[in-house]
């Protein structure tokens, strides 16, 4: 399951929005990967580990961020998160390669990355943008976005599910998830307050007129993706029990803010 989702699924998705590009989805994509890396920086400077880092950073933009995003200001914010998404899913695929190999060659580290199936996937998207044919408008495409998009969900979830039949969520992980969720808060809220700022001064209409849903980002939960990129990888879902936890917290921080949103909007 984990690989049908790793090489089939999340790749045809990056491939359809490439297809179906807006003006200022490449620059949002852009700054997605480098909230993220940013993320990552910090947070492995802090524990010196892989795995952690990756939770820290690889946020659960797609199966959560864009539901809620679509729930609080309607269908036109799923242009600025899934332009996210796309950037994210490609940083936690790269990244998964560099935290969770055990090969310290650069050599063979460069080369997994760069054959790791969103790298793949984005050079077959922007090649297919070349062809004088107009893909995106193409209606059996656009079905197979829709399915893939819901069985990403499904297929993710049911991985998770698998794993933490085996994993227990106690007192003492909830409580350890809460300082590293308000850690996430604040440093991932000033990244993004500088893309605002960014989008600005580049006048990004995209990014300018979606600036209380990019704050959506450092409220998210890690990523259930990892669970299924660990399991690629490693073999393992250690995981399970803290991506579970630390949506438990994130769900109650994002409870208040679509609440304050909402009741100021």
């Amino acid at each position: 399951m984990s690989k049908i989702l790793t090489k089939i699924f999340i790749p045809y998705v990056i491939i359809y929005n490439i297809l179906t590009y807006q003006d200022g989805a490449a620059m949002v994509a852009a700054l997605s990967i480098i909230f993220c890396t940013l993320l990552f920086t910090i947070r492995y400077f802090t524990c010196r580990d892989g795995l952690e880092a990756l939770i820290f950073s690889y946020l659960n933009i797609g199966w959560l961020g864009l539901p809620l995003a679509i729930a609080i200001f309607g269908d036109t914010a799923s242009r600025i998160i899934i332009a996210a998404y796309i950037g994210s899913s490609i940083f936690g695929n790269i990244a998964s390669v560099a935290a969770m190999q055990k090969q310290s060659n650069w050599q063979t580290m460069a080369g997994k990355t760069l054959t790791s199936p969103p790298v793949l996937a984005l050079a077959f998207g922007l090649a297919l943008r070349e062809l004088p044919i107009d893909l995106a408008n193409i209606s059996a495409l656009q079905l197979g976005y829709d399915l893939a998009k819901h069985l990403m969900s499904i297929v993710g979830m049911c991985i998770l599910g698998i794993w933490l039949y085996s994993s227990r969520i106690t007192t003492a992980s909830f409580k350890a998830s809460i300082p590293t969720t308000v850690m996430r808060l604040f440093f991932g809220s000033i990244i993004v307050s500088i893309m605002v700022w960014i989008g600005a001064l580049l006048e990004i209409d995209i990014i300018i007129q979606n600036i209380p849903v990019l704050f959506i980002l450092p409220l998210l939960p890690p990523a259930a993706n990892i669970v299924v990129l660990e399991t690629y990888y490693r073999g393992t879902g250690q995981s399970a029990s803290m991506i579970a936890s630390g949506t438990l917290v994130s769900l109650v921080l994002l409870s208040l803010y679509a609440s304050a949103l909402l009741l100021f909007m």
